[in-house]
C-alpha cells in the first residue's frame, strides 16, 4: 500500500488527541468499575482524557456500556431492549454504580477530553449517531472538554461525515482477528482502505497491529495514530515508537506520562 492510497482528506487531528492520554473506559480498577461515573471522575481529576463506549437504549438514549448484552440472574439481555432508567439500576461489578447515560458521563468528565466509541454493529446508521452528536455539541457549548467520535463501523462514520460534519471522526481499526463482521469488511478496516469515505482526523489502531504497513504508511502520510489498549510496559514502549497517543489501562498515570 502506498501513501497515495492513504491520501489524507480530512482535517488534521486536534492537539489534544495527540497529546492527552486516554483512560480506557475511564480510570477503573481497585473497586472502580469500567465505564462508570467514578472511573470518569478519577480520570478527570488525574488530568487525562477518557475513552468510553455508547449504545442506544430501548427509549433512544445513548448509554455507556461496551458489550451488546449484559447478564442478570443468569440471563443475557440486550442493552437495546431495556430503557435507560432500568439500565441505571443494573449494577456494574460489585459496587453501587449503575449503567450511566452518555449525558451523565460527560457531566462527570467535565473539561477532560472524551473519545466516544459508537457501538453500532449494523450496516445502517442514524439513531445512535445523531443522539450522540447532539449530546457532544451541547456538552462543548456548555464549556465541557473537547470530544470526538470513534467507531469500527464505516456506516456510522460516513453518516457523521454527511450529517454532522463538525464532529471529529476517528476510525477504530486493527488486525480484526476476533471481530464478528464480514471478512471483506475486516480487510478494509485492517488495511485502512475506507479512509477516503470517512475523512477521519485520526485512526485508533490495535497495538497488536501497529507494526503493519497500513499504519506505517498512514503515519508517513501525516496521519495521527492513537493506539489501544496499552496495558503493559512493553506495549507502552511499542506505542511510543509507532503511535502518537495511547488508550491505556492497568498502568499508572505516572507510567503513561513517563514518570
Amino acid at each position: 500500500m502506498s501513501t497515495h492510497d492513504l491520501q489524507l482528506r480530512g482535517p488534521p487531528a486536534p492537539g489534544w488527541l495527540r497529546e492527552v492520554p486516554l483512560a480506557h473506559r475511564g480510570l477503573h480498577g481497585d473497586g472502580v468499575p469500567q465505564n462508570s461515573l467514578a472511573a470518569f471522575e478519577l480520570a478527570r481529576e488525574a488530568g487525562i482524557g477518557i475513552e468510553l463506549d455508547v449504545r442506544l437504549s430501548l427509549d433512544g438514549v445513548p448509554v455507556v456500556f461496551h458489550d451488546r448484552r449484559f447478564e442478570r440472574d443468569g440471563t443475557f439481555i440486550d442493552v437495546s431492549s431495556v430503557t435507560a432508567e432500568a439500565l441505571a439500576a443494573v449494577r456494574l461489578g460489585d459496587g453501587d454504580e449503575g449503567i450511566p447515560t452518555l449525558q451523565e458521563a460527560l457531566e462527570a468528565a467535565g473539561e477532560a477530553p472524551v473519545m466516544v466509541e459508537v457501538k453500532n454493529e449494523r450496516a445502517r446508521a442514524g439513531g445512535l449517531e445523531a443522539a450522540t452528536a447532539t449530546l457532544l455539541a451541547t456538552h462543548e457549548e456548555r464549556g465541557g472538554g473537547p470530544t470526538c467520535v470513534a467507531s469500527f463501523n464505516p456506516w456510522s462514520l460516513r453518516w457523521l461525515r454527511r450529517r454532522r460534519p463538525a464532529v471529529d471522526r476517528v476510525l477504530t481499526a486493527g488486525p480484526m482477528h476476533d471481530a464478528t463482521i464480514p471478512a471483506g469488511l475486516k480487510w478494509t478496516v485492517r488495511t485502512l482502505r475506507m479512509l477516503r469515505g470517512i475523512d477521519p482526523v485520526a485512526v485508533s489502531y490495535d497495538v497488536a497491529g501497529l507494526d503493519g504497513p497500513a499504519v506505517k504508511d498512514y503515519r508517513e502520510a501525516g496521519g495521527t495514530v492513537v493506539t489501544w489498549t496499552v496495558s503493559t510496559p512493553a506495549l507502552l514502549a511499542t506505542a511510543r515508537r509507532l503511535a502518537d497517543n495511547v488508550i491505556f489501562e492497568d498502568l499508572s498515570v505516572a507510567e503513561i506520562r513517563g514518570g
